[in-house]
């Protein structure tokens, strides 16, 4: 019987095709970015659904589905993750970066394209860590952050709080977190506010 040896241990990037779809509801001109990361557990096409009452709002708006589909059901009724089933918080903080990557390099794959004046990422309560997170190791990024339900975890932001001092956050609870032409409007007042705000100085 021969030997069994290890020659060779290591580790290699694996790569998951993900859809995205972007919108645009506005005239020529520079408009916000609104990029939208739905509930854990759910897909692109929920999301579509779900956001329908906000397309009244001037911009382009990103439509990003999360990577990590779920074993059962599959096609269209197959839902997605925005981290793997894992529960050591070492793997999934690394599952979170790499999906914050992912983000960046649509984002950033996009913006030659559009003429944006700010960026504006929502979430809800299911996706609300990622939000968070993404909002919190790239701040430079990020105009507004909106969240439907749920609270921004603050876990992963720097002592240094100047690095935020831009960054506004709206939290929708409730009644107001339920997707309506009413929402749209508030966060439509709300967007202009701090434009009108920035103009003024």
């Amino acid at each position: 019987m021969s030997k069994q040896e290890l020659i060779l241990s290591g580790k290699a990037s694996f790569y998951l095709e993900v859809p995205y779809r972007l919108y645009r509801t506005a005239n020529n001109g520079k408009q916000p970015l609104y990029v939208y990361l739905h509930e854990t557990g759910r897909n692109l096409a929920d999301l579509e659904k779900t956001i329908a009452p906000l397309m009244v709002l001037q911009g382009h708006h990103l439509l990003i589905q999360a990577p990590y589909p779920d074993v059962l059901p599959e096609g269209e009724d197959r839902t997605y993750y925005w981290i793997p089933n894992h529960k050591d918080e070492q793997t999934i903080t690394a599952a979170r970066e790499y999906v914050s990557e992912f983000l960046q390099d649509v984002i950033d794959g996009l913006l030659p394209h559009i003429e944006a004046s700010r960026l504006v990422l929502l979430g809800w309560e299911g996706s609300r860590n990622q939000v968070s997170y993404f909002c919190a190791t790239r701040p430079h990024y990020i105009n507004e952050m909106i969240l439907f339900g749920g609270s921004v975890n603050r876990s992963w932001m720097d002592q240094d709080s100047s690095r935020y001092k831009h960054l506004r956050m709206l939290g929708l609870s409730g009644k107001d977190a339920e997707i309506s032409e009413e929402t749209a409007r508030t966060i439509q007042r709300w967007i202009q506010g701090d434009s009108n705000s920035a103009d003024q100085g």
